[in-house]
């Protein structure tokens, strides 16, 4: 029984210690996808906040979706970050919300439209961190996104936990705004990994909150709930698949309503006409 104590405080520990410097690294790789030039991907790296200690390597830019890869100094390891839509409010109009089983445990759903995106990607973009492993020698990953991009993110760290078995020790997985990606089982399967994942809302940002539960969507642990002026936070009580009433699930249903809260994580702009 006690072996069992032991297990559960130290899962326990892990998804709850919140690292604040390495969300704010996470947010500049975030931000910087809107700002790259997907026509030109031997460009400078120059932007706000496209900072030294995030080393650019490369840029993959198809089927309206860009993703950067490079390598951070501070904690030595490879990073990815997907980008959101160019236009969220017309992003988020045109959402279809219909779930598909695309995994041999056809239990698991997900957002068709997300899944059809990242599954466009997925080939390229394992085959590209393929490559930076070996020229780095090194197994482990960073993994962000804002909005469209925390959706892709979650993705990507499940196709590489649940498909690829990679270990999980090696995964950071860093979520701005993100909207709900799967079912039930998907979440639970997800939360049964032990990776650090933190899944950032801001306030009343509303997409966090579609797809509707109503609709059979969950959102994976662990939720950090800044409160408006993005200057203090909460760990959330998520766990289980029960997203904490007292965080950012406190506004729904008819008060998580804010575009501006979506684009504003950390005090830093986002979006292609925020900090670049």
């Amino acid at each position: 029984m006690l072996f069992y104590i032991i297990i559960f405080l130290f899962i326990n520990t892990i998804q709850c210690n919140y690292d604040e410097f390495l969300s704010k690294l996470s947010l500049n790789i975030s931000q910087s996808t809107y700002c790259l030039n997907e026509e030109s991907p031997n460009q400078t790296w120059g932007c706000i906040t496209c900072t030294e200690n995030n080393i650019y390597i490369k840029l993959l830019s198809q089927y309206n979706e860009l993703v950067v890869f490079g390598y951070n100094t501070d904690y030595e390891q490879i990073f990815i970050g997907f980008r959101g839509s160019s236009n969220i409010p017309n992003w988020i109009n045109n959402i279809k919300f219909t779930q598909i089983q695309p995994y041999n445990n056809t239990n698991i759903s997900v957002e068709k439209g997300f899944y059809n995106i990242f599954k466009n990607l997925k080939n390229e973009v394992i085959d590209i961190l393929d490559n930076i492993k070996l020229k780095y020698k090194t197994d482990k990953l960073l993994i962000t996104g804002h909005s469209l991009g925390g959706a892709l993110s979650t993705l990507l760290a499940f196709e590489l936990l649940y498909v690829q078995n990679y270990n999980a020790n090696n995964i950071n997985l860093i979520t701005f705004g993100s909207p709900r990606v799967g079912n039930e089982e998907f979440v639970t399967i997800f939360n049964n990994f032990n990776i650090y994942s933190k899944r950032i809302t801001h306030y009343y940002d509303m997409v966090p909150h579609i797809p509707e539960q109503i609709l059979k969507y969950n959102h994976i642990s662990q939720e950090i709930w800044y409160n408006e002026e993005n200057n203090i936070y909460t760990l959330c009580n998520d766990q289980d698949n029960i997203e904490d009433i007292s965080c950012s699930d406190s506004c729904s249903p008819i008060h998580c309503t804010s575009v501006t809260d979506h684009m504003n994580y950390l005090n830093i702009p986002m979006g292609q006409s925020g900090l670049c």
